[in-house]
């Protein structure tokens, strides 16, 4: 049971990661992601059936996070065009106006 502290506290930082990005806030993610990496890169490669099972949720948990990731990255970039575009347009309206 020597692996049986680091799986655990792997596992529950998975969940507040899990946690974090349900909720938007991916700078805790990232924080957490920070926290996690050197306890899951301590571990050597046998495992036990349990562990191994954690490490394979962890890893699903990890894929579907990247994926909601990517997809709020696109959204906040498309707000972010579209914020500087009504910048712009503020930008000349108020050089026009000036006329």
């Amino acid at each position: 049971m020597e692996f049986a502290a680091p799986i655990d506290r792997i596992w529950q930082i998975t969940k507040d990661i899990e946690q974090a990005a349900a909720v938007g806030d991916w700078e805790k993610a990232a924080e957490l992601a920070n926290e996690r990496s050197p306890l899951l890169m301590s571990l050597s490669a046998q495992q036990a059936g349990a562990a191994l099972d954690v490490l394979k949720q962890v890893h699903a948990i990890d894929t579907r996070i990247a994926t909601e990731a990517e997809s709020a990255q696109s959204a906040l970039s498309a707000e972010y065009r579209c914020a500087m575009q009504a910048t712009r347009n503020v930008n000349q309206y108020q050089r026009v106006a000036q006329f």
